[in-house]
């Protein structure tokens, strides 16, 4: 098992956001969640968000995240940009620490993030960022809230958050409702409705429709492909 972790790990950093939201898409598509793989096991995870502004945006997010112990975890994800008009561009390699701080057991969930985004083009800054993530489930429902503060190298840093609150009907299934924004301008945010469905023992996919509240975008598709390697 740890001989694919690496075999993958290597294949993302080779190929194929700067870090506009804290997560890493196994519960919700723009709220990280304290739930983290088991020691050993291992999820790949593909983002693909299309954001709709003036001109059109897509953005494609590969990542693989390891369970190295039941309380921590390691993640690796590229960043991947087109913007209407013009070729893809590689923009980031961004290595990730996540750590549970309260039992699985427990209806209560805490936990910290840490990840560093290494920028691909030189005059662009790398970032540096850090989440507080917060959780509760009981009765089919989860809910989950961020706090997260992201530095880049060479400018004053930013303070933003995410909430969403889900609901299974069943085992396999669910909908929700997701905001996220900056703490530090009121007119940038944005909320979407989501949609979480395990289609398998192997394979999930979380998607959300959202559209921007102010400066956010007018509409955008975010959709997060999970699978899991136990």
């Amino acid at each position: 098992m740890k001989h694919r972790f690496f075999v993958m790990a290597a294949l993302v950093a080779s190929s194929v956001t700067p870090v506009a939201h804290a997560h890493h898409g196994l519960d919700f598509v723009t709220v990280e969640t304290a739930h983290l793989p088991l020691k050993g096991a291992s999820y790949v995870i593909a983002r693909l968000d299309y954001i709709s502004e003036e001109e059109y945006e897509l953005e494609f997010e590969p990542s693989i995240l390891y369970g190295a112990t039941d309380w921590f975890a390691m993640e690796l994800h590229a960043h991947f940009e087109k913007e209407e008009g013009e070729s893809t561009k590689y923009e980031s390699l961004a290595p990730a620490l996540r750590m549970r701080l309260t039992p699985r057991e427990q209806p209560l969930s805490v936990g910290l993030s840490v990840e560093y985004e290494f920028a691909h083009d030189s005059a662009e800054d790398d970032v540096l960022a850090l989440n507080a993530i917060f959780g509760y489930e009981f009765s089919g429902w989860m809910f989950a809230a961020n706090v997260f503060h992201e530095k880049p190298s060479n400018s004053s840093g930013e303070w933003a958050y995410a909430a969403g609150v889900r609901h299974s009907y069943n085992h396999d299934h669910g909908f929700g409702l997701e905001l996220n924004g900056s703490l530090e301008n009121s007119d940038s945010s944005e909320v979407l409705v989501g949609y979480y469905g395990e289609l398998s023992k192997q394979f999930s996919i979380n998607a959300g429709f959202g559209t921007g509240l102010g400066d956010g975008p007018d509409w955008s598709i975010r959709t997060a492909f999970i699978w899991s390697f136990k």
